[in-house]
């Protein structure tokens, strides 16, 4: 019956854009192979296909939204998805604003990741002397159909600063706070907690508030190449993530449901060298180092022992290099078709067994655009 409903509802807004006219619609699939999809110590690998819709129309300065993904994976059929996301937002010189509303509906076997989510957010532009000046806000709310535990809501503000100068060398800086609150979730706290501090005598909700600055350095080496350079750093500054490990390991899970960047600590680097080979054929090759410390979480040993006497540390390595090739299809350059090949490595070394793990793929992606 998903199957069906999903089937109907991309030939229905198909057949609304060829009929009505003035839409904006992206029609993509990627091809992948991945050699360890969901990150496992064990690997199980699998050949991927993802299926993509985009449909939008703006009006004046006024826009909505339609945005949906089906993925299959070839050897584990059983994790086969549709994502589906619907937003509209008002957009000025200066100042955006948007709701988006997005839900995932997994296969019955795995029907407990299903989860909706709300995003608000604002937007601000101003410019001092400059310097660009981008100011942002948003509130997130998440639940999921069977997991109410890791229901929450997460509020965020943050600024980042742009400014360019003659030598083609540009200058980004910025900072963002984070609260996330996962309040259906309740945690006996009438005990010292395995870090040595008091905790409080009474339950209280599991609470994370972190806050990330960053610095980035991009030059243009030459008409045809430029080199960016960013340095990130995440601080836990309070709430459960810092004080008490009895969150257990589901509420900092790396894998692609629960990814919880909130729920560390550490830092990143990262380099990006931009090749333009043509005016229209694009080579990107990227590395990322990330230094993460998990201070709610206990290690596993191995598959099944768990020991919350030790925090978990993770040390990752991600290469990853990227081919695209933008073909126009009319006099107007309206219609395009954009054509990608990619590849990605990484080496996650962790003292935890569940996250010790490498994966490597590769992915063709074709996307036309009308």
């Amino acid at each position: 019956m998903k199957s069906i409903y999903i089937l109907s509802l991309l030939i229905i807004l198909f057949l609304s854009t060829e009929l009505l006219g003035q839409w904006n619609l992206s029609l993509s699939t990627t091809q992948e192979y991945s050699d360890n999809p969901f990150h496992n110590p064990t690997p199980i690998s699998s050949y991927i296909s993802s299926f993509n819709l985009g449909v939008e129309r703006e009006i004046e300065s006024f826009g909505i939204g339609y945005y949906g993904n089906y993925s299959t994976f070839s050897e584990l059929n059983t994790r086969n998805y549709y994502w589906h996301q619907f937003g509209f937002w008002n957009a000025t010189e200066k100042v955006m604003f948007g709701l988006y509303a997005e839900q995932r509906i997994n296969q019955i076997e795995y029907e407990y990741f299903d989860y909706t989510n709300y995003n608000a957010y604002i937007k601000h532009k101003t410019n001092i002397e400059g310097i660009n000046i981008y100011s942002q806000g948003s509130f997130t709310l998440t639940k999921y159909s069977l997991l109410s535990d890791l229901d929450n809501w997460m509020g965020s503000i943050g600024v980042k600063l742009n400014k360019s100068y003659q030598t083609r060398t540009t200058l980004i800086g910025g900072f963002t706070f984070n609260y996330k609150d996962y309040y259906s979730t309740n945690l006996d706290t009438n005990q010292t907690n395995n870090m040595g501090r008091l905790s409080s005598s009474e339950s209280s909700t599991a609470i994370t508030s972190q806050i990330n600055y960053y610095v980035r350095v991009a030059q243009s080496l030459s008409t045809s190449t430029g080199l960016a350079i960013q340095y990130t750093s995440r601080n836990i500054i309070g709430g459960t993530a810092q004080t008490i490990r009895e969150l257990g390991f589901a509420y900092g899970d790396e894998s692609q449901y629960f990814d919880d960047p909130i729920s560390y600590e550490g830092f990143t680097l990262n380099a990006q060298l931009t090749q333009l080979l043509s005016a229209d054929f694009i080579l990107k090759v990227s590395y990322f180092y990330n230094s993460k410390e998990y201070p709610s979480q206990g290690i596993f040993v191995n598959e099944e022992i768990m020991d919350e006497d030790v925090i978990r540390l993770d040390e990752q390595h991600i290469i990853s290099l990227n081919f695209t090739k933008i073909v126009y299809l009319n006099e107007l350059n309206n219609h395009q078709l954009n054509l990608s090949l990619g590849y990605q490595n990484i080496v996650n070394s962790s003292n935890s067994y569940w996250y010790d793990y490498k994966s490597s793929q590769i992915n063709l992606g074709i996307d036309f655009q009308f």
